[in-house]
């Protein structure tokens, strides 16, 4: 729900009572990674993505998973790998039993993506997820199709 403002100064004064109560659920479950929350926060609220380069253990899958409890969204975890093909994420084209065309939405359709270890995997399937951050939309066999709105990816890269 979007909610007309009566001008500039009661915008931001609610962007900053919703910052302030989002904060306070995340350090609910994430204790100690004050300077992390708010980055990844404001990359939310600028409508970004972010990269996070970090050793396991670090609490970046907990971290994005209560976010998207706290602000009610749809989460997905993609583990990226050497063998991830682009059609694992963004979906595809399959047969169904009519021998009809029909498209299988992938991970990528969700409003909150971890890329984990995005590092791994091969650069065609990189670029698809880029394609999916850059437009908010992807092409499958010619058919356009949109993300879910609001769309964040966090990727985690291993040193």
């Amino acid at each position: 729900m979007i909610k007309a403002y009566n001008n500039e100064v009661e915008a931001a004064e609610a962007l900053r009572e919703a910052y302030k109560k989002l904060k306070e659920e995340i350090s609910k479950s994430i204790v100690g990674q004050d300077d992390v929350v708010k980055l990844v926060l404001t990359s939310i609220f600028c409508q970004g993505h972010s990269l996070l380069v970090g050793v396991p253990g670090l609490a970046k899958t907990l971290l994005i998973k209560t976010i998207a409890n706290a602000l009610n969204l749809s989460f997905n975890r993609i583990q990226f790998t050497p063998d991830l093909m682009p059609s694992d994420i963004i979906g595809a084209e399959t047969l169904d039993n009519e021998r009809n065309f029909k498209f299988i939405k992938g991970p990528v359709f969700s409003n909150i993506i971890l890329a984990d270890e995005i590092n791994r995997t091969p650069p065609k399937t990189q670029s698809a997820l880029l394609e999916a951050m850059q437009e908010y939309a992807v092409t499958i066999a010619g058919a356009h199709h949109e993300l879910d709105q609001p769309f964040f990816v966090l990727a985690t890269q291993t040193p």
